[in-house]
């Protein structure tokens, strides 16, 4: 399952993943991504996974801060992410095809338009999360990196809006082990490196259990304990109502 954690849990600073090697040993971009999309359990596993409600925690361990996490997803593009801190409140986002958003202790409640949209319908969309050519313009193997230790290929991805980002393919496992790109918001464009691990089974589907990120020296960990597929209840895609009224306001004008 490709990352599909919301712009505010993944702001992070990092180091490119790099490395040599000659073009003419460096397989297909296309090939790594459908190895990949086929190790986790194929296409129609990648799809069925719009469907499914992924339970599990958030931390800062340097900052002594932790907390629940919920991502509930359904068909055709929906999802919405609730991640609760004892002490501060809720960090919430939601993405649809028809509104955006996103609402959280530091900045309030906010509708995404503009590239932050952009970006969120490239981490949603169930098309653009199997890196299909009507949202891909171009994938290209441009050499090796390490990311935990896994010898990776890594294959620059030119998006269709004009992004460009990259994944990191483990050479051994087939599995996405690393991604990075320029993300934005609300602060302006920043530079983000991700890495996914310990890929667990679930109802036969792979799904990385730990996404980790550094956010200006500090680590931010996501660890999946729980994925169940089907279509959640409906009360997890109701809308707060400060983001009902900023709707309101924007349908007004």
């Amino acid at each position: 399952m490709m990352n599909r954690f919301p712009m505010t849990l993944i702001l992070a600073l990092g180091a490119a993943l790099s490395g040599p090697m000659f073009a003419d040993e460096l397989p297909e971009a296309r090939a790594l991504i459908d190895r990949y999309i086929e190790e986790i359990g194929g296409r129609e596993a990648v799809l069925a996974q719009t469907d499914s409600t992924m339970t599990g925690r958030f931390s800062m361990p340097a900052a002594g801060m932790e907390g629940t996490l919920v991502v509930a997803s359904r068909a055709p593009a929906e999802r919405v992410t609730r991640i609760s801190l004892p002490g501060m409140g809720e960090i919430l986002s939601g993405y649809s095809r028809d509104v955006t958003w996103s609402m959280d202790p530091f900045t309030g409640p906010r509708l995404i338009e503009g590239d932050e949209l952009q970006f969120q319908a490239e981490q949603s969309e169930p098309g653009a999360i199997l890196r299909d050519p009507a949202y891909v313009e171009s994938a290209e193997t441009v050499g090796t990196a390490q990311v935990n230790g896994q010898d990776c290929f890594r294959v620059r991805l030119r998006w269709k809006s004009g992004r460009e980002t990259f994944d990191c393919y483990a050479t051994a496992s087939g599995l996405l082990v690393g991604m990075e790109s320029t993300q934005p918001s609300p602060m302006g464009d920043v530079q983000a490196v991700m890495s996914v691990d310990e890929y667990r089974r679930f109802d036969g589907m792979l799904v990385p259990a730990i996404t980790r990120v550094e956010v200006m020296g500090q680590t931010q960990l996501l660890e999946i304990d729980k994925v169940a597929f089907g279509t959640p209840d409906d009360s997890f895609f109701a809308r707060p109502a400060a983001i009902e009224g900023l709707i309101d306001q924007r349908n007004a004008k």
